[in-house]
């Protein structure tokens, strides 16, 4: 079976674990390459992450934005590359996200795809009925507030309104404000 990863780095022949937002050196793979390219950009670092998609009922992927223009501001101008690997050994589905597996011992890169931008990109697949941005105007209440929430508890946790330089900190004072 071929998965896919995605990176904002080049010329990778071999993929190796690292430590990720789920305490555990992992490299991650989706099952498809739309899934896999989100992962390309990264708008929070580490322990952290940001990525809000989801499947319609049509198993189209639907990415949410809960700021105006999110999809645009994230993703427009970066480039990423898709990286497929045929050869994993015993890929593992720890994180429950579907689609989403991880391996904990390096892979060998089979093929590499540069995509130069990756919000012209998602506007075609857009077009092509294979990927869907739900735009902030049709974010419902409720699910707004469900991620401020969200939001307000990575605040706490992480004491973060002690460390204002820090970019996750950076990142909700921006983006989600009523969530400080």
């Amino acid at each position: 079976m071929t998965l896919y990863h995605g990176s904002n780095i080049a010329g990778l022949t071999e993929l190796k674990p690292s430590l990720s937002e789920h305490g555990k050196p992992y490299i991650y793979f989706a099952d498809n390459p739309l899934v896999a390219l989100l992962y390309a950009v990264k708008p929070v670092p580490k322990p952290f992450s940001f990525y809000p998609y989801g499947f319609g009922s049509d198993g189209r992927i639907v990415y949410s934005e809960y700021f105006e223009n999110a999809f645009k501001i994230l993703y427009d101008g970066r480039k990423g590359y898709l990286y497929e690997c045929d050869s994993i050994n015993n890929p593992q589905q720890p994180t429950q996200i579907k689609g989403v597996y991880t391996c904990t011992e390096n892979v060998t890169v089979s093929r590499a795809t540069v995509i130069e931008n990756l919000y012209e990109y998602y506007t075609q697949q857009e077009k092509s009925e294979l990927f869907k941005i739900k735009h902030f105007k049709d974010i419902s209440e409720s699910e707004m507030n469900f991620v401020l929430n969200d939001m307000k508890n990575t605040v706490e946790r992480y004491n973060l309104k002690s460390d204002t330089c820090n970019p996750m900190f950076l990142f909700i004072k921006e983006h989600f404000p009523k969530a400080l």
